[in-house]
């Protein structure tokens, strides 16, 4: 083996290794969820009843290929 490949094996390696470190063990929070729990948080400390919880249902958005597949 040339140097020139042990050098790019190792930083093959090193880059697969790198990348998948990437990310958290935990499903993803929406950003209306993370807020909403940050105010119930809040109001648990402060002593008030918790807010209520927003609503999760979405609008039912066409695009323009949809056309295609129905």
């Amino acid at each position: 083996m040339t140097a020139s490949r042990l050098i790019l094996s190792t930083v093959l390696i090193l880059a697969v290794a790198g990348v998948s470190a990437c990310g958290r063990r935990a499903p993803l929070d929406r950003p209306i969820d993370a807020q909403y729990e940050q105010e119930k948080e809040a109001a648990r400390k402060a002593g008030r009843p918790a807010p209520a919880k927003p609503s999760t249902e979405t609008p039912d958005r066409r695009f323009i290929l949809d056309g295609l597949i129905d």
